[in-house]
């Protein structure tokens, strides 16, 4: 890196914005290093980066309830298909009410099972692809 760098001079740095590496303008300087650019491009500000960061493997960063939900798994969700009836599961409406263990037939994720009702207006549903949240009550 040269030394040579000023507040206000121009500088190379990857654009957290554009996803690019591009001219940018230092906006502040610690220690002689540049410490925030703005973007010549988009005129976005951020952090100086000199290239882009390797891509990092994320820590599960999950709640206990998380994660006991991530446990369920295609096996229980077959069993519990078979103990009702997917005839019988009832057509999934953001409008509608839903309880605990009811079957549900929701138009693009299948025929799922409530795991959870987390509040009046949400909750949790066991569909082949695994958990998702769902309104209710809206």
């Amino acid at each position: 890196m040269n030394s040579n760098y000023a507040a206000g001079g121009e500088i190379e740095a990857w654009c957290t914005k554009c996803k690019l590496e591009l001219g940018h303008t230092i906006v502040a300087m610690v220690d002689n290093v540049p410490k925030r650019v703005k973007c010549n491009t988009c005129n976005g500000q951020h952090n100086y980066r000199a290239q882009q960061a390797e891509k990092r493997v994320a820590k599960s960063k999950t709640s206990p309830r998380r994660a006991r939900t991530k446990q369920a798994t295609y096996e229980e969700y077959l069993s519990r298909l078979t103990d009702g009836t997917p005839g019988n599961a009832k057509k999934y409406m953001m409008n509608g009410s839903f309880e605990k263990d009811e079957l549900i037939d929701h138009p693009q994720f299948g025929i799922g099972i409530v795991l959870s009702v987390i509040h009046v207006n949400k909750m949790e549903i066991l569909f082949k692809d695994g958990p998702r949240l769902l309104g209710q009550n809206l």
